[in-house]
Order: C-alpha cells, then structure tokens, then sequence
C-alpha cells in the first residue's frame, strides 16, 4: 500500500507540471478562481458557436425550401394555362356534338325515341349477359379447383394407403415367433395356429392396391392370407384383457431378465452339467436349457425335473424326511443362535463403552436389544428356543420351531403371492426383525430410565444431541476395533451437527476424542477450535460468482494453536506429514526438491 501511494503522489507531481507548463504556454490565470472564470467563458463560446451554426443550418434549408417552393409554382401555373386551353377545346367540340345530335333528332323525329328504347333495352341485356359470363367463369373456375383438390387427395389417399399395407405387411410378418404351439398354449389361445409355408400366399402392396381399387368402397378385400388372419385373431382374443404401459413393459423386461440371471446361477450352482441359452432376436424371449438329453424348450425340462423330483419324492420315507428336516432345521437353530449371540455381545460392548463417557451433566445412554412389541406369544416363545445352543433342543422343541416357521412361511405366501420362495424364507427366518434397540437414561447416581420421546425431548440441546450421536460413535468405535491396529478410524459426516449449539458441538467432538475417531466433516460454520480436540485441518471454500472461481484456504488447529497457510507457516509438521515424499531432481545442474504424488 505504501507503495501503491508513493506511485499515486509521483503520478500526480508529473501531472501538475505539465498543467504548469501548459498555463505557462497559454497564459492562463493559475488562480482557482480565474481558471473557473475561464473554463465558464470558453464554455459560454463553445454553447453561443453551437447555436450559430445550428441557426446557419436552418437558414440554408430554408432558403432550400424557398427555391423549391418557387419551381413548383412556375410549374403549377404552366399546367393550369395549359389545362385551361384544353378545356376551352373540349368546350367547344361538346358544344359541336350536341348541335349535331339536335339536327339528328328533328330529322328523324318520331324514331329517334324507339331507338333510344331499343338501345336501352340492348345495352341492359349486354350488362346481363356479362354479369352471366363472370358468374360462368367463377363456376368453372371453382370445378376445376375442386377437382384438382380431389385429385391430390386421390394421389395423398392412395399413397397413403400403400405405406400402410406395407407397414401392415412388415409389422405382420414380426408375429411369425408367435405361431409356435407351446407359446399358443402359455398365452391361452388356439394351439392350431400356422404360418404360411411360403411367400407365395402374400400379396404384394401393389397387388392389394388393385384389387382393392377393383373391389369398390363397399368392398372388404382380403389384405392378409387366411392362417395369418386366424393367428391374429386368435392372439387378440387371448390379449383382449392386457393393458400394460411402457413402463410395464420395461419393469417386465427388466424382471424377465434378473429371473432368467437367477435361474442360470441356479443351474450352474446344482452341480450338473445344465446350460441356459436364451435369445430375443424377434422380439419374443425364446428360453431353452440343454441337458443330458441335449437342446429342449423350458416348459419340457421343467416337466422332466418336476417328474424327476417326484421321483425323488417317492424314494424318501416319512422317517428318511424328518430326519432331513431335523439335520436343517439343527443347523439352522444353530446359525440363528450364533449369530444371535454375536450381536448380543457387540450391543453389550457399545453398552459398556457408552457407560464409560458421560456427559457434562453426568448422565449418559444405556443400549439394549430386547424383542420387539409386535411379537406374537409363539415368536416369543421361538425365540426363546433359539437362544439356546442347537445341541441342547430336543425333539419336540425342533418341531415346535418347524411348526413356528412352516405357518410364517404359509402365512406369508397368502399375504404375497408375487413373492418368490426364496424371497418369503429370508424375510420369514431374518431375525434382526425380531428385536428392536431400546435406549435408557442413566443418570449420574446409576439409575437407569427408558429413554422416551417425551423424556428426550426434556433434555437441554446438548444432552438430545449427545444422546442421539453417542450410540453411533459407540456402534463405530465396536466395530472399527476389529480392525487391524493401523487401519484408519475414519467416519464421514456430511451437515455435520446441524442445528446443535457450540456446547453441543464441543460434546460431541469430546466424544469423538474419547473414541478415537477419526472425523471427515462438512458444513456450513464448522470451526474446530476446542482444546479438547488435538489437532483439525480446516478447508475453507469461498465461491466468487463474478470471477467463476472457487478458492480454498487451509487453517490448521494444532494443540490450541491456530496455524494458516498463508502467513506462510509450514503446515507440512502441523498436518502429521513425516516430510519424506520428495525425490531431488537435476535441473540444469541444480538441485532442486520435487514433491511426488
């Protein structure tokens, strides 16, 4: 700035000598007084030159308009002395016709009326006669429009007609997969459906044009060969009572195709030698599976499998199946226990951890995992069952759980239809719907409430932030403790603690520090700056919509120190970098350190 301002005062020293040396040259006054004097009087004479020449200007056009105003005159009046010959001579010949046409009438006397009649008379008769022929014209004229509309609509309509017997023939021929028996019998219709064994039972768009030109309006002329006409008529009783929209369609293909993935990965996981080869060249999904007895159509081996597993059926015993179902149903308890009991330990760690931070009015969140409300008393009772381990259930506990699940599982295809076997199993035996989290209040004295809306919402705005972020912290920091010791402890927060005061905010970093968590945060008006928290890298952004640009200044908080890059502080040290990713590099024999990214 001092520098910009010893530029300015130079800048404005050299001006005012040149205005010196210019008042100098022109022996100007140097007073302010006398300048403004002198400044108003050449104004006063540039204003009073202005107007005289606008004044000479308007002179000039004036006396234009004098000169020309003259020329017109003498003009005017040469053709009103001419004019008035000429009137003086068609005078004087009017006066002529009218003596010759007096002599005419005394020498004809009485005739000269009846001719005068009959003059009328004919020239009325041409004035109709004239009127007829212009309204004749208009006529004609208005018949051969027509007509040439007529025609172009002729040519338009017949044109017309011939893309569309085109169209109908191309778009016609698309329904050639759909003669097939099998697909007849899957969409309900006439399995005696044929396709024209050759092309010669179609007709051209050419042909079908003349005959039906021939036929006449009234006419219905036969555009498609009979087998075809049947086919769709057959196909459009069968379709009548579809209405599906484009969206139909597309979930239709998209469900089609993830059934048809489904099934592949279910016959290449079955351990024999099954391949599923499916194609929509035509646009119909044509599905075939080859097996031992080579290429056939789906329905085909799904009969032959359903006919082997009936066989199957009938080669197990009632016995043979119970025991089978025992075997599953053990090692399903089994799994459901386990994994049972491993969420139960990791909910009683995140309890104990919670307990171990408290807030700053000594109360902290208690976690538990209890059976959900909804329940029924036999789930309930299941349950129970399956806390133990599956070599502890005996035989009638195994078919009291194959009882519990066998009625879910009806239960739940009655209510969803649509729903596949595999789909109703994971949703009847997912036992995390069984239970719910319950939290509760404990207080500094160790008593223990349930943590309810309305007890939540008593609480100041710390603690209901506290309490609501204390459980995610603890469910983070259980499981990042499985992790290897160097893996980072990274959690990413984005409006991070939105709404909640500095207290709050100030709480819930604690915690993070208590946990060691590593936050990866944005917001609004974040700023860590507490003494509690050991260290924090700020990027603070900053949108110049003039310029369409974004910049970004660091600011390091480093155990109450408040570090930033551009006062030119190494932040390299602040930030934890140990300083090594830098390679030398010969730069025309110097040494210089180039970062490596």
């Amino acid at each position: 700035a001092e520098r910009d301002l010893d530029q300015a005062v130079a800048d404005t020293t050299a001006v005012e000598k040149k205005l010196r040396a210019a008042a100098a040259k022109h022996r100007t006054p140097r007073e302010p007084r006398e300048l403004d004097a002198l400044a108003a009087a050449i104004r006063h004479f540039e204003n009073t030159g202005t107007g005289l020449l606008r004044l000479r200007t308007e002179h000039e056009r004036e006396r234009e308009r004098e000169r020309e105003g003259s020329d017109r005159h003498d003009e005017a009046k040469d053709l009103a002395e001419a004019f008035a010959e000429e009137a003086e001579a068609a005078k004087s010949g009017y006066q002529e016709q009218l003596r010759k046409l007096e002599t005419l009438r005394e020498a004809l006397g009485a005739g000269a009326a009846d001719i005068d009649q009959e003059l009328e008379k004919a020239r009325a008769k041409i004035e109709a006669t004239k009127a007829e022929q212009k309204a004749a014209r208009k006529a004609a004229n208005e018949a051969i429009e027509a007509i040439g509309d007529a025609e172009a609509a002729y040519r338009t309509a017949h044109e017309s007609l011939g893309t569309a017997l085109t169209e109908v023939l191309a778009d016609v021929k698309a329904l050639a997969p759909y003669a097939r028996p099998d697909l007849l019998r899957l969409l309900g219709a006439a399995s005696e459906g044929r396709w024209p064994s050759s092309e010669a039972a179609w007709s051209t768009p050419e042909q079908l044009l003349y005959r039906i030109s021939q036929a006449g309006p009234a006419a219905e002329p036969q555009v498609l060969p009979d087998e075809v006409a049947e086919l769709f008529e057959s196909l459009t009783a069968a379709t009548s009572s579809v209405r599906a929209s484009e969206a139909t369609r597309k979930s239709t293909r998209s469900a089609v195709t993830a059934a048809l993935q489904e099934f592949d990965a279910a016959l290449s996981g079955s351990g024999r030698d099954y391949r599923l080869q499916w194609d929509a060249a035509d646009g119909l999904t044509v599905v075939q599976v080859q097996d031992d007895d080579g290429m056939s159509a789906l329905a085909d081996f799904a009969a032959r499998i359903d006919s082997a597993r009936k066989d199957q059926e009938l080669l197990l015993t009632d016995a043979e199946r119970r025991i089978l179902e025992d075997a599953l149903l053990t090692g399903l308890a089994q799994q459901i226990y386990e994994r049972t009991s491993d969420a139960r330990d990791l909910i009683a760690r995140m309890g104990a951890e919670m307990k171990q931070r408290r807030m700053s009015s000594g109360n902290t969140i208690g976690v538990h995992w209890v059976l959900a409300d909804t329940l029924s008393d036999p789930a309930r009772a299941m349950c129970k069952l399956l806390d133990r381990d599956a070599s502890a259930l005996g035989a009638d506990e195994l078919a009291a759980i194959r009882a519990h699940f066998a009625s879910e599982i009806r239960a739940a295809r009655a209510a969803h239809p649509e729903r596949s076997y595999p789909e109703i199993l994971a949703a009847t035996l997912d036992y995390r719907t069984w239970r719910v989290f319950s939290f509760t209040l404990i207080s500094a004295d160790g008593s223990e409430d349930k943590l309810t809306v309305a007890r939540h919402s008593a609480l100041s705005g710390g603690e209901q932030s506290v309490s609501l972020h204390l459980p995610l912290f603890a469910a983070a920091h259980v499981m990042l403790d499985s992790a290897d010791p160097q893996a980072p402890r990274l959690l990413a927060l984005d409006e991070a603690f939105a709404g909640v005061d500095d207290n709050g905010r100030s709480e819930l970093l604690g915690l993070s520090v208590q946990f060691d968590l590593d936050l990866f945060m944005t917001g609004y008006d974040l700023w860590i700056t507490y003494a509690h928290v050991p260290g924090c890298a700020h990027y603070d952004l900053a949108h110049a919509a003039a310029e369409n640009t974004v910049s970004a200044t660091l600011l390091v908080w480093d155990s109450g120190d408040l570090l930033a890059e551009h006062d030119g502080t190494d932040l390299t040290a602040a930030l934890g970098s140990p300083n090594r990713r830098r390679v030398p590099t010969t730069i025309e024999g110097a040494i210089e350190l180039t970062p490596v990214s």
